[in-house]
């Protein structure tokens, strides 16, 4: 097996010479059997071990049994505690679930702080097996059919290459001594039902199965590989990006087939779930301004395009010019000047300009967002008029909107930052002094 081993780990290239290994460690049977494997390799790792509190004092005897294990071994550990079970209450997932999410994280972590390489956990062939029945009875699309990835960013999984079976011949021929979990005998969780009862109820069918269903999720694997192709070719014909907003061509993803696969596609990376992609999808010839949100990010059915931002805190950000001043960085980055109006004056007309008559202002002028209601008289005319209707006037997404400054005046609005500038504040021919307040070209957040 160890040479099994070696040409597994070399043909799929999961460990370069040098690199630094974090082995998670559970002290049953496959992640010491992977120790051992990487010991007699000569390769060197570092432990880390969850203790998950699940199982009392079985839990406590596992870290005690990896603390003998390293010793033995001669590698470093480290170790952490969880409350899987408020933990798993909180975020409304399952105990297996959120033992996975807390195991992997903090694998992540320690091996950022370790300056670690690669992180080797002991999945097996069969676990390949088991994990396709879980993903196909809870649903899923061809990603959950295609197996458990022999290497996902820094993880690696150099024991796929193995069987349960084949694993402990090798513990027992090498006389290793493993930690048994007693709840993998509980087939109220359904991986063990899959395990136990499932699984050998189809090999009654065909010896074979599981040789078997091994080469059809292979074969998965590179249908998903095609399948991954043509939607990063297509993601690149449909979005555009500016900054931080990316942009989904309307027009152009309902011209293909199956314009909703692609739209999935594109949104489960912002983790958009089905059924709101397909609330997104039944919107796409809709109303404008219909907003649709994930944990992270916001959607907007603008006219042409579907703009997807980073949802950001809501807080109460103010900024202030203080007279004399003469730049700023928030929330733009800005030159601000004092200008004497005589025959060397001239103005530049620019929306991200203001030419403010100073007279008018007192010091500290403030900047903020624009509230609901609030109103202000534009430029060139003598009524006011409310910012929503101002901004229905200048076509502007709900995006555009949100992302609005004022600069204010006590509770007057003095410059629709970037739009225009109240028509009660400007210059006129019996302006002495003026306050110029340019923002620079695409420095605005």
């Amino acid at each position: 097996m160890l040479e099994q081993f070696l040409s597994y780990t070399q043909s799929q290239n999961l460990i370069r010479p040098g690199s630094k290994v974090l082995l998670g460690i559970s002290g049953g049977l496959d992640s010491v059997v992977l120790l051992d494997l990487f010991s007699r390799a000569g390769i060197h790792v570092t432990l880390a071990h969850c203790n998950f509190h699940l199982r009392g004092e079985e839990s406590d005897g596992d870290a005690e049994f990896v603390e003998n294990l390293a010793q033995d071994y001669a590698v470093r550990l480290y170790q952490t505690d969880f409350d899987t079970i408020d933990y798993a209450r909180e975020q409304g997932i399952s105990i297996e679930m959120a033992a996975r999410d807390l195991r992997y994280d903090w694998f992540e972590k320690l091996s950022n702080q370790l300056e670690i390489d690669q992180i080797a956990v002991a999945h097996h062939r069969d676990d390949v097996l088991e994990t396709f029945f879980l993903n196909l009875i809870r649903g899923t699309g061809i990603r959950g059919l295609s197996g458990i990835k022999v290497k996902s960013g820094k993880v690696i999984r150099p024991l796929l290459f193995a069987s349960r079976e084949e694993i402990s011949q090798y513990a027992n021929a090498r006389s290793l001594q493993f930690r048994e979990d007693s709840s993998n005998s509980d087939v109220s969780i359904q991986r063990n039902k899959i395990r136990h009862e499932i699984l050998p109820m189809f090999e009654e069918i065909n010896p074979a199965f599981r040789r078997k269903l091994s080469e059809t999720i292979g074969v998965l694997g590179d249908v998903e590989q095609v399948y991954k192709d043509k939607v990063e070719e297509v993601t690149d014909e449909l979005c555009s990006y500016e900054g931080e907003l990316i942009r989904i061509s309307i027009e152009k993803i309902l011209k293909h087939k199956h314009p909703q696969i692609y739209l999935y596609e594109i949104l489960r990376s912002y983790h958009f779930n089905a059924a709101v992609v397909e609330e997104i999808y039944d919107a796409l010839t809709g109303l404008t301004g219909k907003q649709f949100f994930s944990s992270t990010h916001r959607l907007i059915k603008d006219r042409e395009y579907l703009i997807l931002d980073t949802l950001k805190e809501d807080t109460s950000d103010l900024f202030y010019i203080e007279a004399g001043q003469q730049s700023a960085e928030q929330p733009y980055i800005m030159d601000i000047e004092e200008c004497t109006v005589d025959e060397h004056f001239k103005m530049s007309f620019s929306s991200n300009i203001a030419y403010i008559d100073l007279e008018k202002v007192t010091f500290p002028l403030a900047i903020r967002k624009w509230k609901k209601g609030e109103y202000f008289r534009p430029l060139g005319m003598k009524g006011v008029k409310k910012l929503s209707d101002f901004f229905i006037d200048c076509k502007m997404s709900i995006l555009e909107k949100d992302q609005t400054w004022l600069l204010v005046n006590g509770k007057h609005v003095v410059w629709v930052m970037g739009r225009r500038l109240d028509d009660r504040f400007k210059i006129t021919d019996q302006t002495k002094k003026v306050l110029k307040i340019t923002i620079k070209e695409g420095t605005s957040i």
